[in-house]
């Protein structure tokens, strides 16, 4: 099986990200908005007994505050945006790729048994298999290189002898 096929049957939790803002569904949006300020993540996952029940993202979080007029002391489900959309721990790259070409969202958290274990961004599953077709397509050069190579090597030794 070669390289780029294996990258291919890849599963998700290759590309998750395990450090990630989590908070439970009574936070208040304060604390939401203090840890998304604080992280290089721009999404918060909301749980529920380590279950995934919400994302908020830095949008979301603007449009409370200014057009909803939601208090910072209110709680972070209120917010949030839900339900989820998951993808489990072994899901396929592709199947991934294609889960994300048929949904609007950017990050998904990634589950296994139902409770949350990372989170993965649709960039990240979009670069690998990118990744994956490149390196499968340079492999595929090399290959015809070496027998354009080979066929001129025959042509020309196949004049030398027939001389």
């Amino acid at each position: 099986m070669s390289i780029a096929v294996r990258l291919i049957m890849a599963r998700i939790k290759k590309v998750m990200s395990t450090a990630l803002p989590i908070l439970k569904k009574e936070a208040k949006i304060e604390e939401a908005a203090l840890l998304l300020a604080q992280q290089e993540h721009s999404c918060i996952i909301i749980v529920d007994n380590e279950v995934p029940i919400g994302i908020v993202t830095h949008l979301d979080l603007i449009r409370s505050l200014v057009s909803k007029g939601i208090g910072l002391n209110e709680p972070v489900s209120k917010i949030m945006s839900s339900p989820v959309t998951t993808m489990a721990h072994n899901l396929k790259l592709d199947a991934a790729l294609r889960m994300t070409d048929t949904k609007p969202y950017r990050r998904y958290p990634v589950v296994k048994d139902g409770k949350l274990i990372g989170v993965v961004d649709k960039k990240d599953v979009i670069n690998k298999v990118s990744f994956s077709f490149k390196l499968h397509r340079s492999f595929q050069i090399i290959i015809l290189i070496v027998f354009v190579l080979l066929e001129f090597f025959i042509f020309v030794y196949s004049k030398r002898f027939s001389a």
